[in-house]
C-alpha cells in the first residue's frame, strides 16, 4: 500500500471516529435532557448506518461494533443492546449498498428509518418485558425515529463529504 493511501485510510477512521463522538456529544450533552413530544432523539444509531453505507459491510460492521463496544463501555442503559444492534445494523446497511443498490440519500433515509425502529424497538420491548415498561413509551418509539430523521440530510452530507474527502 501507497503511504498516501495508508493516510487517507487513517484520515477517513479518524474523520468517522470523530463524527461518531461529535454526534455522541450532541445527543447526551447539548440534547440530553431535552424531550421533544415526551421522547428523546436518538442520532446514533443513523450515524451508525450512514458511515457503513459508505464503508461496505465487512468494515462498516467493524466501525459498528467498535463504536457500539465503546457505547457500551460508557455506562449508557442502552450499552448492551448496542452491541447487537448496530453491529447488525452496520453490516445490513453496508452489505445493502455494496450488493444491492447505489448509496444515495432516499437510500439513506430509508436504512435510517429502519435502523431507528430496529434499534429502538429491541430497546424498548426489552424494557417492556424486563421493567415493565409502559406499553405508551411504545409511540415514543416513533415520534422520536420521526423527529431524529430530521438529522438525517446533515449527517448524510457530513457522511458523503467526509467520503469526498479520503477519496
Amino acid at each position: 500500500m501507497h503511504a498516501s493511501q495508508v493516510y487517507k485510510k487513517y484520515l477517513m477512521w479518524g474523520l468517522y471516529a470523530l463524527l461518531f463522538l461529535l454526534t455522541l456529544l450532541v445527543e447526551e450533552v447539548a440534547l440530553g435532557r431535552q424531550r421533544f413530544f415526551g421522547a428523546k432523539l436518538s442520532l446514533l444509531p443513523m450515524v451508525i448506518v450512514l458511515i457503513s453505507m459508505r464503508l461496505g459491510h465487512e468494515v462498516g460492521g467493524l466501525f459498528s461494533l467498535l463504536c457500539a463496544l465503546f457505547w457500551c463501555c460508557t455506562g449508557a442503559d442502552d450499552g448492551p443492546v448496542s452491541i447487537l444492534t448496530w453491529t447488525v445494523l452496520g453490516i445490513a446497511a453496508g452489505y445493502l449498498c455494496t450488493a444491492v443498490f447505489r448509496p444515495g440519500f432516499l437510500q439513506a433515509l430509508g436504512l435510517s428509518a429502519f435502523a431507528l425502529l430496529f434499534h429502538e424497538g429491541i430497546v424498548f420491548f426489552l424494557n417492556f418485558y424486563f421493567a415493565d415498561a409502559a406499553p405508551a413509551l411504545g409511540r415514543w418509539v416513533l415520534i422520536s425515529t420521526g423527529l431524529s430523521l430530521l438529522a438525517c440530510p446533515i449527517l448524510y452530507l457530513i457522511c458523503r463529504g467526509i467520503g469526498k474527502v479520503v477519496d
